[in-house]
């Protein structure tokens, strides 16, 4: 609801979302990719289809990515495939409506990661997949720039191959209102932990165009992981499986996936950039571990540092215990309902500059209008220092954003 927000602190969202255009990508694709990038086409019986590199699906199954904010019943049109991905709400990937709607909660800024194209960095054409990154990511600048300063895009980068990525870190430091680059917390390399060097030109990268890498879960099974590694993605929903054009589809348990796959995949890649020596040879790196709860941190940390000391011997490569890595180096997101939030924040393993929130709008788990109304609420019992940290402070230093203009009043 409107006036949810607490007078005097900056609400910063670190980790919000932009839902793929329907045809924005277009105008930012290089000759001969037109028709290849991920846009909507609609048929002769008037449904929509999500095209991408030759590849067509009906898009009404995505539409749910878009649905914060809408109707009960909305909500399960999309669920069951009636919803059109053009029905949702305008804010999705319009920024003037996504202002309007961030006044509504009195958020300041937000920074922006993809949807759909989460899982572009699984493609197998990595030629295809570089061409997507640099067309989307031009297009999140530009997006950004209606936005008066309040809205901030994160690139994605073809991890496929780590020298494209490479490559794309240095170009998108150059282009206006992108803050950081985003990765997935998964070894593409073939299996190797983030700590062999083979990925020292992402990390060299990063910390050379001073842009901070957001490590950001997706639930598809097309990278190595804990979906592909525990077999996840082999369990299918208990629901009658959705229609398509050839009969039914099975569909993977998105239940499963997120629950298990997100936090696996973050502690996993957060022990070997931590304890395998990454942040000790790259001290200017900054990371961020967002969207898979922060409630974990502390144990993990404490575990780390336990067998730092007990274990020593196996990791000469650190000069400091892991979690002080952590706490020179990196930052944890939290959705603003969890318990352990406070928790956390007291925690010396962490801290209150080691945290930040996200809203996940305009996704269906998002909270509006009122995720700032229960981030107060988790805070409150913080000292008011801490408060204006985790509300916006910690973002703004992460992501380096400007002093934000002020929100519409109402």
């Amino acid at each position: 609801m409107p006036g949810a927000a607490v007078p005097g602190l900056d609400y910063i969202d670190a980790d919000g979302h932009v839902l793929e255009h329907p045809d924005g990508f277009r105008d930012f694709a290089p000759k001969g990719f037109e028709d290849r990038v991920w846009h909507i086409e609609v048929d002769d019986q008037g449904r929509e289809w999500a095209v991408m590199d030759g590849t067509r699906n009906l898009a009404n199954f995505m539409s749910l990515a878009g649905t914060a904010g809408m109707s009960a019943a909305d909500r399960d049109r999309a669920q069951r495939g009636e919803l059109r991905y053009t029905e949702v709400r305008p804010a999705a990937w319009d920024a003037p409506a996504r202002l309007v709607d961030m006044d509504t909660d009195g958020i300041d800024q937000s920074v922006l990661y993809p949807t759909l194209l989460l899982g572009v960095q699984g493609h197998p054409d990595v030629e295809f997949a570089a061409v997507m990154c640099r067309a989307y990511n031009d297009w999140v600048s530009a997006h950004t720039q209606a936005s008066g300063g309040r809205l901030f895009g994160v690139a994605v980068l073809p991890q496929q191959d780590i020298g494209l990525a490479a490559a794309e870190i240095r170009r998108v430091a150059a282009l206006p209102g992108i803050v950081g680059v985003f990765l997935r917390p998964n070894p593409t390399a073939d299996w190797r932990p983030f700590s062999d060097p083979v990925y020292d030109p992402l990390w060299t990268a990063a910390s050379d165009a001073g842009m901070p890498v957001g490590l950001h879960p997706f639930l598809a099974a097309d990278l190595p992981g804990a979906c592909v590694g525990l077999r996840i993605n082999r369990l299918r929903s208990s629901g009658k499986p959705l229609p398509d054009d050839t009969g039914t589809v099975a569909i993977d348990n998105i239940f499963f996936t997120q629950a298990i796959a997100n936090p696996f995949d973050m502690m996993n890649s957060m022990t070997f950039l931590l304890a395998g020596g990454v942040c000790e040879r790259f001290p200017d790196l900054r990371v961020v571990f967002l969207e898979a709860g922060g409630g974990w941190l502390v144990p993990w940390l404490e575990r780390l540092d336990h067998h730092y000391e007990i274990f020593g011997w196996d990791v000469p490569q650190l000069a400091m215990e892991p979690s002080e890595y952590f706490r020179r180096q990196c930052w944890i997101s939290f959705d603003p309902d969890e318990s352990t939030l406070a928790f956390t924040a007291r925690s010396p393993l962490c801290g209150a500059d080691r945290i930040v929130w996200a809203s996940d709008y305009p996704h269906p788990d998002a909270v509006f209008p009122g995720v700032t109304r229960e981030l107060s609420e988790a805070i409150a019992g913080l000292p008011a220092a801490d408060q204006r940290l985790i509300a916006g402070a910690n973002a703004a230093a992460l992501y380096g954003l400007p002093l934000a203009p002020a929100a519409s009043a109402g």
